[in-house]
């Protein structure tokens, strides 16, 4: 499911602090396949990321899809201790719980809007996001370049 710019970027203002793997679908400027960041803001049409030791503003509009992937890195509901679903149930007001694990980095269900087809999915499920660790997205780029060189080596 293609959902447009805005809705995306809804989405992810959700998860603003948390980080997001960036992936380079061109190779453009040199830089790494995969890279991590935490998400500092957004407007409307880029989100601002943190990386490096800079903030960067990266575009998130149809053009940019096609240079650009971005996900977020979140927990899958099924990590979930049950010393946080007891802290979650403790809190003043129930509809606080999702919010709760939101900011702690869980992938909660979404709603985008009425009838939408994207309501009641995981981010996950949406495709913006991954369960991996910001390690385990940065080991991608190693990875890569081992067989990219066993690749030459082989012809």
């Amino acid at each position: 499911m293609k959902l447009s710019t805005k809705e995306t970027l809804e989405i992810f203002a959700r998860y603003i602090g948390k980080h997001v793997w960036i992936e380079n679908l061109r190779g453009l400027n040199n830089e790494l396949t995969h890279q991590c960041g935490l998400l500092k803001g957004l407007k409307e049409d880029a989100i601002l990321i943190s990386y490096v030791s800079r903030l960067l503003w990266m575009p998130v509009n149809d053009e940019a899809t096609a240079l650009y992937r971005y996900k977020l890195l979140l927990h899958p509901l099924s990590r979930l201790t049950e010393d946080i679903m007891a802290t979650a149930n403790s809190l003043p007001a129930s509809g606080f719980i999702s919010q709760y694990y939101v900011r702690l980095g869980f992938d909660m269900p979404v709603f985008i809007a009425p009838d939408h087809p994207g309501n009641c999915k995981t981010v996950a499920e949406l495709d913006l996001a991954d369960y991996r660790s910001p390690r385990e997205i940065l080991e991608l780029n190693y990875s890569e370049a081992a067989s990219t060189s066993q690749t030459s080596i082989i012809l």
